[in-house]
């Protein structure tokens, strides 16, 4: 109940990365709608310094399937005037969390949100005043990780982390493990760094995706991704499933919303 009126019941202390003005997103895609099948990207943003509240949006996109966002530069224009209206300055840093692109479509999908972004950026003035950086999480991965002793195998802790050895070499990536798993072989999240112009070191984007995964108010524990993530998931999949029950279908439009947003939790 706190949450849905508006407050914070928990939070994480110390996020690395908050000494000065940043903001968290998170962005994901929705297929299977009932719009006909089209595409629903939603977009989180967070507004405060403790990564707790959010402001978020939606737009139904017109091709069917499509993964790529066409739009992601209105939508992020607004997300830093938003950012400014709670904090009064735009961000300095924006650590952009990417859901749902695989291991092959990093080249098309990714770099292209890349230079929207930047677009965006420079269209507010900002430039390389505001450092970004840009990574892609995947869930759905083969690789497996253990602990114990060879014959007595058993699941690694929640916060384990490996960011080398089984990893590519030419790609900045780390696998985390942010939950215990109850029954069977936990699957650890794989998270690659696309872009980076921060220029941290990997400990405190380790620890900041750690601590992240603790944020998401439906569950009073961990989750497997950043709450940025789910709560882009969980708006795209409202408005693909909802959106045409029960009345006409919303019209696919091009841009997010320019209206003045409220922060809510979904």
């Amino acid at each position: 109940m706190c949450a849905k009126l508006g407050g914070i019941p928990w939070a994480v202390d110390n996020l690395p990365f908050m000494d000065k003005p940043t903001m968290i997103c998170g962005l994901d895609v929705f297929h299977a709608t009932s719009l006909g099948k089209k595409s629903v990207l939603a977009l989180s943003a967070s507004m405060n310094n403790s990564a707790t509240t959010y402001w978020s949006t939606s737009v139904v996109q017109d091709d069917i399937g499509q993964e790529a966002s066409n739009s992601l530069c209105t939508g992020m224009s607004a997300a830093c005037e938003a950012f400014k209206r709670s904090n009064g300055a735009y961000p300095a840093q924006i650590i952009f969390y990417r859901d749902g692109v695989g291991e092959g479509q990093i080249e098309g999908v990714c770099r292209a949100e890349i230079n929207q972004i930047k677009q965006a950026l420079s269209g507010l003035g900002l430039g390389e005043a505001t450092k970004l950086m840009y990574i892609n999480t995947s869930k759905r991965v083969n690789t497996r990780l253990f602990a114990g002793a060879p014959g007595r195998f058993q699941n690694p802790l929640p916060g384990t982390v490996v960011d080398a050895d089984i990893t590519d070499r030419d790609v900045y990536e780390f696998y985390l493990v942010s939950v215990a798993a109850r029954q069977g072989m936990t699957t650890p999240t794989r998270y690659t760094v696309v872009y980076d112009s921060i220029g941290a070191s990997p400990d405190k984007i380790e620890a900041l995706t750690y601590k992240l995964c603790f944020t998401y108010y439906n569950v009073s524990g961990a989750i497997k991704e950043p709450s940025c993530i789910r709560y882009a998931h969980r708006l795209a999949a409202l408005v693909g499933e909802r959106g045409g029950r029960g009345h006409d279908p919303p019209q696919p439009h091009k841009g997010f919303e320019q209206k003045d947003p409220s922060l809510y939790f979904i």
